[in-house]
């Protein structure tokens, strides 16, 4: 479980003496934010999201779960410490996560923030992560402290009743069939990346001895599309995960880069589907050196920045062509930040140190 608070930071009140940005590996050594990013300026909205509202939902150290609405940054009620999946519909911004203490919740406000309303999420040791509504009921999908589970208006119905059973993303189809994804522990000790259609568990397949998570789902007609990773064992490095989409079961494995460069791992945190069925899945991309912003178009590698700036992508979209991914510059916990495209990332608040869960792209009323 990610608790943000838990964790103590270091930045740069260490001895990073004025570094040349051409010289440094890494954004943590740029003494000068502001020569490798565009930081907390109004102006970048309007230039780039022209008609459009970005909100993105995470959390800081110091403030506990934040949404930010363009550059306006809108603080949790209730205590509230992470804020993992946002839901757009009828100008109503819906965002789930968790309390400090553990407990699940939904956020219910405006589309300027304005308004909100706070439910809890039945269950000891809740967390809330991934939201829809439909036919005005309000889905969530997490798990609690004895497995994985989905909540119906904050009413817990269990999946996999297993401490080692995690649930994600969930959609509903044409025919108001509801799908989980997730995995669950198997008795031989291995994660088996699952879906649930209606409480039902399926199994996905995986590589032999290894290990899966499936994590998002996107139905299009008679398609299933389950995005996550996969993990298989290797001689040297133990398990190598990566990036793997399953469409209608069938698995589809992308690539981390050559073992023989340094490459090592990865992890996926986002799944999105274009008009054509392009598969996307984003995350980072691990070497020796440490994490690096990456996404995956049907399987192929791309590094954000060019591989120049260390960090994660937690979302993705794809908007007439362009990449525009919310995350963090370095990883876990790192500074909240924005890209477009490969232009240098905006930062919402040069002093913030936290996560950043998910995003919306919402046209303008």
């Amino acid at each position: 479980m990610k608790k943000l608070l838990i964790l103590i930071v270091f930045f740069s009140s260490c001895s990073k003496e004025n570094l040349n940005p051409e010289e440094a590996t890494n954004f943590e050594d740029i003494t000068n934010l502001e020569d490798v990013a565009i930081v907390g300026s109004s102006s970048f909205f309007e230039e780039n999201f022209k008609n459009k509202i970005v909100v993105v939902a995470g959390g800081t150290t110091e403030e506990g779960a934040v949404v930010w609405i363009n550059h306006k940054k809108i603080l949790l009620l209730n205590d509230a410490l992470e804020a993992t999946g946002l839901f757009y519909q009828d100008n109503k911004i819906y965002v789930t996560g968790w309390t400090y203490g553990g407990k699940g919740s939904v956020w219910i406000m405006d589309l300027d923030g304005s308004n909100q309303t706070v439910m809890e999420l039945e269950g000891k040791y809740s967390e809330g992560q991934r939201i829809m509504v439909h036919n005005g009921d309000i889905y969530t999908g997490g798990y609690f402290d004895n497995g994985s589970c989905y909540w119906k208006n904050g009413s817990k119905i269990d999946l996999t009743k297993n401490a080692d059973s995690m649930s994600w993303g969930l959609a509903m189809d044409s025919n108001n069939n509801l799908f989980n994804v997730g995995y669950y522990m198997s008795q031989h000790h291995s994660l088996i990346p699952a879906f649930w259609k209606n409480g039902k568990r399926n199994k996905l397949n995986r590589p032999q001895h290894g290990d899966g998570e499936a994590k998002y789902i996107k139905i299009i007609g008679n398609k299933k599309i389950i995005g996550g990773t996969t993990s298989a064992p290797h001689n040297f490095l133990g398990y190598i995960t990566k990036p793997t989409y399953w469409i209608n079961g069938n698995r589809k494995t992308g690539q981390i880069g050559s073992i023989d460069e340094g490459w090592q791992n990865c992890d996926v945190f986002d799944m999105f589907v274009d008009s054509e069925e392009n598969v996307y899945l984003a995350g980072f991309s691990q070497d020796m050196d440490g994490e690096y912003p990456t996404y995956w178009k049907n399987g192929q590698k791309n590094l954000l920045s060019n591989g120049e700036a260390k960090g994660v992508i937690r979302s993705l979209k794809v908007i007439d062509g362009d990449i525009i991914a919310a995350g963090t510059l370095s990883y876990f916990p790192g500074t909240p930040c924005l890209w477009v495209g490969d232009e240098k990332p905006y930062v919402y608040d040069e002093n913030a140190v936290g996560e950043v869960w998910d995003m919306l792209i919402i046209d303008a009323i």
